[in-house]
């Protein structure tokens, strides 16, 4: 008996002393798509990543760094196709534009932002780096001023019938303000 007990002593201290192997393992896992202090996330296009954040459209996955239109220091702080042009990440429609961008009025992808409404709309513009994310400059009558991109009426802020419409002399389609 005092064979047993002994026996049952250093059997219980063997298992109960380091622990489960298995929980061991659970706890060193690594988190998915995390490292360090960066997480990554899945995306198609660049509005389904976080602010400061586009889209690595290779890899799927979103990435710090700035998204076309944005503010740029160097050449290779842009994505893909597009330069660091007066200081704005730009890319021309010649290859086409990435998922979530359009063809702007001077040939260069726009990003098109359902339901968001541009920071400078109806100010008045040179060029669409001047409208920042959301918009393009064209001149719609009274002036060249930064619009909403749209395809249809639900892309408008409203989503109202007859909300999106033609610009003037243009294939280029606006959110009416």
């Amino acid at each position: 008996m005092r064979f047993s007990l002994s026996f049952l002593l250093v059997l219980l201290v063997l298992v109960v002393g380091p622990g489960c192997p298995l929980d061991i393992q659970v706890r060193e896992a690594p988190d998915a798509g995390c490292s360090e202090s960066s997480c990554s996330s899945p995306c198609d296009a660049d509005r389904e990543c976080p602010a400061g954040q586009r889209c690595n459209l290779f890899f799927k996955d979103c990435e710090d760094g700035p998204r076309l239109t944005e503010p740029c220091s160097a050449a290779t702080s842009c994505s893909g196709n597009a330069r660091c042009t007066g200081g704005r990440c730009v890319q021309g429609c010649g290859q086409g534009c990435p998922v979530g961008y359009l063809c702007g009025p001077e040939s260069t992808c726009v990003e098109t932002c359902e339901g968001m409404t541009p920071a400078t709309l109806g100010s008045y513009c040179t060029t669409s780096m001047d409208c920042t994310r959301c918009g393009f400059c064209a001149d719609s009558g009274s002036g060249k001023k930064c619009h909403q991109p749209c395809r249809s009426d639900a892309e408008c802020p409203d989503a109202k019938p007859g909300a999106c419409v033609l610009l003037p002399g243009s294939t280029l389609r606006v959110c009416q303000p």
